[in-house]
């Protein structure tokens, strides 16, 4: 059941207590509409598959399908088509879908597990809130991470906000919301955003992580349930602020659509290189 979807690619390891889902794409990897539509029914296939407690299951994992680029975040060409359009609807469709992703990963899909993030490339934009969003980060020492929007008049409207007002103070989560600027795993670290950086690739740095944390699961578990109580995190909050994103949008001038524009071009460059 958890293995019929086009966008993403969904492994159990029952010896782990695991899932490792990654979003897999031939085009610029990112969130496209069919894949947030399809994040949708992968979402309750696995509510349904492991809330009867059938199958063991401490940890959902998020990955990469692509080695440079763990994910780029929004649809940049069709913000772009559905602004110059000026299609609300379509961008308040698009703009809920990630809503329902974000709040899904981050409340580990309603199941009683701990949800984990593995950053190797690129975590850009809607990328980067994806990270946020989870319990446990962890980070090959390549990755890299940055909020863009600001360079297009725009801001992080999925998530970046919420999370980061809660993970840092105000003053440090503006400055990553203002600045534009790509950090290194390190720089992550040192905000004490990331929970490990390891120079192991793909499984092996999974493993490793799970099986150092073995015996202290049930703490583990219960410390990052007890922050989302000390810290709530309703998702009327992230639909709130994604609306006032779609106003943002729908505010852009032709220079900040170049601007866009321009990003666009430097993605398919990039995209060019990894395929390569």
């Amino acid at each position: 059941m958890l293995n019929e979807y086009k966008n993403i690619e969904v492994n159990y390891f029952p010896e782990h207590e695991l899932v490792l889902w990654k979003i897999k794409t031939e085009g610029i990897p990112n969130f496209s509409l069919d894949i947030l539509k399809e994040f949708q029914r992968f979402s309750k296939d696995l509510q349904i598959m492991f809330s009867d407690k059938s199958y063991p299951l401490k940890y959902i994992v998020s990955s990469s399908s692509h080695q440079e680029v763990y994910n780029l975040g929004g649809d940049l060409p069709f913000f772009f088509k559905s602004i110059k359009n000026r299609e609300r609807k379509k961008l308040e469709e698009y703009a809920y879908l990630c809503i329902d992703a974000i709040y899904n990963i981050y409340t580990s899909f309603n199941l009683p597990v701990l949800n984990i993030t593995l950053v190797e490339g690129n975590a850009y934009g809607g990328g980067f809130e994806c990270v946020l969003a989870h319990d446990i980060i962890l980070a090959n020492t390549k990755a890299k991470f940055c909020l863009p929007e600001n360079k297009f008049n725009l801001f992080p409207g999925m998530g970046a906000y919420s999370f980061l007002c809660r993970k840092l103070n105000i003053k440090t989560a503006t400055e990553i919301l203002y600045s534009g600027k790509v950090y290194t795993a390190k720089d992550m670290e040192e905000y004490a955003l990331l929970d490990s950086i390891e120079e192991e690739e793909g499984m092996k740095t999974i493993i490793k992580y799970i099986n150092k944390n073995k015996s202290s699961f049930n703490f583990k578990y219960c410390h990052y349930k007890n922050i989302k109580k000390v810290f709530p995190l309703q998702k009327k909050e992230l639909l709130d602020i994604t609306d006032t994103w779609v106003d943002a949008c729908l505010n852009m001038q032709p220079e900040d659509l170049r601007r866009m524009e321009l990003i666009i071009n430097a993605q398919k460059r990039k995209l060019k290189q990894v395929v390569k």
